[in-house]
């Protein structure tokens, strides 16, 4: 019994399709909620054309993806639950995979699906060498993949027991770049993921909408930062070799990507943050650009990756 939670904002076009490849599925034990986010398109019209029972429309004035996730959360009736955001669909089989895989590991409480990039002429699988052999699933650990690959769960290619959702596992209000991130490392720290290398999630890369184009403002980013700095202590030795790793990496770039946007201010209260994270040369070049403003210096960072 899977609770599938989509928030809604402005996503006329593509909604209709979001909705319809959940209530496609092979396995029929689900209730969708929609979380309407104050839409001011006709998304919300969209949604009512569907008089499936196991759908709930709330509507909420916009208060940010975060919220509407958490909203979804609140009114969920079932014991797992799923994101799925309103420009991405499944495949048929994709919850049916799921409680296959929640069947053969009835201990985790994570559970990932292959996921595909669909750009307007390709489509683009999510692979590396960590997952389990193609077709099938096994254990996998958040911290060891994210060391060098994306993390293998994103905002609609999981499903997670509702009872990791307490208090201190919910989605930051007014967090609006990886605000999916930020929760899904606090719910890995001690806990497994299973996934499923099959390609059974899709999501748009090539929408106007898409957050992950956007300057990741500062307030944003210490956020996430404060996150990783406390999550850190929680891991084991060795999932905490792992994760430095990542964060020699992430660190610097996302701080070169973004920081020529951010005032002295800004960039001051990021700094502190951010060079507590990381060790080495990548903390050298923090130092050294925080003392002397360059803004011309990522490619050299790309470099030194790794």
């Amino acid at each position: 019994m899977v609770s599938v939670i989509v928030p809604l904002y402005n996503k006329q076009q593509y909604v209709a399709k979001t909705i319809q490849s959940v209530l496609d599925q092979t396995y029929a034990d689900f209730e969708i909620v929609v979380v309407n986010d104050g839409s001011t398109d006709d998304s919300e019209k969209v949604v009512k054309t569907f008089q499936d029972p196991r759908i709930r429309l709330i509507t909420i004035e916009n208060s940010g993806v975060s919220v509407a996730r958490n909203t979804g959360i609140e009114k969920a009736q079932y014991p797992w639950i799923s994101f799925l955001d309103g420009d991405d669909w499944w495949d048929p089989n994709f919850l049916a995979e799921m409680v296959k895989a929640m069947e053969a590991f009835p201990k985790v409480n994570i559970f990932g699906a292959g996921r595909s990039r669909v750009f307007e002429d390709s489509i683009e699988r999510y692979q590396h060498a960590l997952l389990p052999k193609d077709g099938t699933s096994g254990i996998t650990n958040y911290f060891e993949i994210i060391k060098k690959y994306l993390p293998p769960i994103n905002a609609s290619n999981a499903v997670f027991k509702a009872s990791l959702f307490d208090a201190n596992h919910r989605f930051r209000k007014g967090q609006r770049k990886h605000e999916d991130h930020d929760l899904w490392i606090r719910l890995c720290a001690n806990e497994e993921v299973v996934f499923i290398n099959k390609p059974l999630s899709f999501y748009l890369k090539n929408t106007a909408q898409s957050a992950s184009q956007a300057v990741y403002d500062a307030t944003d980013f210490c956020t996430y930062l404060t996150t990783l700095a406390e999550v850190k202590p929680k891991l084991t030795d060795q999932e905490q070799q792992w994760f430095s790793k990542y964060l020699n990496s992430f660190v610097p770039i996302v701080y070169l990507q973004n920081y020529k946007h951010y005032s002295r201010s800004e960039e001051k209260q990021v700094y502190k943050l951010a060079k507590r994270l990381v060790r080495g040369k990548h903390k050298a070049l923090l130092t050294l650009l925080h003392a002397f403003p360059y803004k011309g210096m990522y490619g050299l960072l790309k470099r030194l990756k790794g």
